[in-house]
């Protein structure tokens, strides 16, 4: 979403314009605690907010969940690097081919994943390789691994060693080039893997080798699909869909067969590997940075970056009606906002003395075990009026009427773009719960750089409307 100066300098002076008000055309927050009596005056002020980038998140993918695979190198926020890496159990239990093993003749072996959409830029190819993963590797169901976690490798399976061209604009196309039984596809990654890794898995002892799917993992611990840093772009993946399997074509005589090995949610390890590589971006300095004010936030949905906010002015606040109090924050735009598309936000109380972050109170509403206001408070990103940029509008009303009218904490504030994050209802809940089911972003998907409290065009602000009674 490239910027033009002019439409967004007209935009400033609008919101200036807009900001220098002291008669508020519409507002619904608070109305109901105007008295029906003269004298009511009603302003806004900006008030400053300091913003720093503190850290780095990460996180595991859970196998049902859509995981990522690719690469991207972006001037702003580094290089991506995405791998899977998981188990395939055979179809049955006892297992058989069907055919005397002897009597097989193998056609080829197709790694096939699942393909849900990707993220970036789709014009530019990626460069797979699969490799299986050395049986020395401790892998298991019952593991949840972090996004930092890599496994040992052990033999490249994918055929004649040659990385697999993706190009993404035809992943959504009917596929009828399977050159052994032009099966017929659609949203789906196939990589050609070397037959000679068939012709093993069909020489296996049925007796022991597919006795059961933990037999099997001894022999093939785990399969690893790796980008080569080339390409621009994220691929959603679903290893737990029907259509993600390990097939083997084969036949005896004129008659043909297949055998599809598929993960199975209940007995296959996975993880999803997703190494950030910020080292030549302005990030580390500005995290390493002891400055409590950065002029740039950035946004990255998890694993990515976490950043803080502070009010200071909010605790000196006379006694008002507050309409609506709102954190804006707004876009710095580059070059590439068309392809690396902004990341939902969520925004969090948090308390160095309970060691949590929790929801802001008094403005998320609950129902049951789950968020149901995500969208009123503010998550997603808004479209500036006339201009191609973004903006996020975060609102906290209630948490500043709280404190100006019945003197409650003024808390730090978390900002992040979760993707399975947790968050606890109130500063004593004794257990946290999802900030979002299904997850507020797909994990790894979207980018935003903002500008923080110490930028000059795009200043973090925290906006108050207001009514005082004489």
């Amino acid at each position: 979403m490239n910027l033009s100066l002019y439409r967004f300098g007209s935009f400033i002076v609008f919101i200036t314009l807009f900001f220098s008000c002291t008669k508020i055309i519409t507002t619904d927050i608070g109305s109901g605690l105007i008295p029906p009596v003269d004298g009511v005056i009603t302003k806004d002020t900006l008030l400053t907010i300091l913003s720093k980038n503190v850290g780095y998140d990460t996180i595991s993918v859970g196998i049902s969940d859509d995981h990522v695979l690719g690469y991207t190198n972006d001037p702003i926020f580094g290089t991506t690097a995405a791998s899977l890496n998981f188990q395939v159990a055979p179809p049955s239990h006892p297992f058989s081919w069907g055919f005397d093993k002897k009597d097989i003749v193998l056609d080829s072996v197709v790694l096939c994943l699942d393909y849900k959409g990707s993220w970036g830029d789709s014009l530019q190819p990626l460069k797979l390789r699969v490799y299986s993963m050395d049986p020395e590797v401790i892998f298991r169901s019952d593991s949840a691994y972090r996004n930092t976690t890599t496994f040992l490798k052990g033999q490249e399976l994918t055929e004649f060693n040659v990385a697999h061209t993706v190009d993404i604009t035809k992943l959504n196309d009917v596929d009828t080039t399977d050159e052994t039984y032009k099966e017929v596809t659609t949203n789906q990654i196939r990589i050609r893997l070397n037959n000679a890794f068939g012709q093993k898995l069909i020489d296996l002892d049925s007796a022991s080798v597919y006795q059961s799917d933990s037999t099997f993992y001894n022999y093939l611990r785990g399969l690893i699909v790796e980008p080569e840093q080339t390409g621009q772009a994220l691929l959603h993946v679903n290893l737990a869909d029907t259509t993600t399997h390990l097939s083997l074509y084969y036949h005896k005589d004129t008659v043909t067969a297949t055998r599809r090995f598929s993960p199975d949610v209940l007995t296959s390890a996975s993880s999803n590997s997703i190494l950030r590589d910020y080292s030549n971006t302005a990030i580390p300095g500005y995290i390493a940075s002891h400055a409590d004010n950065d002029a740039e936030i950035f946004m990255e949905a998890s694993p990515g970056i976490r950043a803080s906010l502070k009010t200071p002015a909010l605790d000196s606040l006379k006694n008002m009606i507050v309409h609506r109090a709102e954190i804006l924050m707004y876009q710095v735009p580059d070059d590439d906002t068309d392809i690396f598309t902004p990341p939902n936000l969520f925004l969090a109380a948090h308390s160095d003395s309970a060691d949590r972050s929790f929801a802001i109170p008094n403005d998320i509403t609950f129902y049951g075990n789950s968020i149901s206001n995500l969208a009123q408070f503010g998550v997603a990103p808004k479209v500036l009026a006339d201009s191609r940029s973004i903006y996020y509008s975060f609102d906290i009303s209630r948490y500043v009427q709280g404190i100006v009218t019945n003197g409650e904490p003024v808390y730090d504030l978390v900002l992040i773009a979760p993707y399975n994050q947790y968050v606890y209802p109130t500063i004593n809940s004794l257990y946290a719960i999802p900030i979002s089911s299904p997850t507020l972003n797909t994990v790894a998907t979207g980018r935003v750089r903002l500008g923080g409290g110490s930028a000059n065009q795009y200043t973090m602000k925290l906006h108050i409307v207001y009514s005082l009674i004489k």
